[in-house]
């Protein structure tokens, strides 16, 4: 993620990178190959499966399986850890424990990029107590003040 200006309303450009290595397009052909083998079984035959997406026209070799795997592909992560909260001797931490910025007074990030790693279940019920949590340090630190 990059800031594009200085501007408060100027949207960041995402890039995520999906894809951008050899072992990334690999795994994704890998996957459509494994997903395809596993439709031709003998156990599947009755319920005729069909190849959708990338679809039959699309060839077996890893460029072409790369590309559809980009073309069709979203993420199914649930990207947390952008904003690491941590000391500010953590190198690798960007808020602290109140979420407030490291070096940049009141800027405050307040959702789940702030998890240090992921959860092993789903990130909705984590991320809306970091921010039933975050909402009441935000209030508290304003009446403090």
């Amino acid at each position: 993620m990059r800031i594009t200006s200085n501007a408060a309303d100027d949207k960041p450009r995402i890039a995520p990178n999906y894809l951008s290595t050899s072992e990334d397009r690999e795994v994704a052909a890998d996957a459509i190959r494994v997903t395809r083998k596993l439709m031709k079984q003998h156990a599947l035959e009755k319920f005729h499966p069909n190849e959708y997406l990338p679809g039959p026209s699309v060839g077996d070799d890893d460029a072409s399986l790369a590309k559809a795997a980009g073309d069709i592909g979203t993420t199914i992560f649930h990207p947390v850890g952008t904003a690491k909260m941590g000391a500010a001797t953590d190198t690798m931490a960007v808020v602290d424990e109140r979420l407030r910025f490291h070096g940049m007074k009141g800027l405050r990030v307040v959702d789940a990029s702030v998890m240090p790693t992921i959860t092993s279940g789903n990130t909705n019920t984590p991320t809306a107590m970091i921010a039933h949590k975050g909402a009441a340090m935000i209030l508290e630190d304003a009446q403090s003040a």
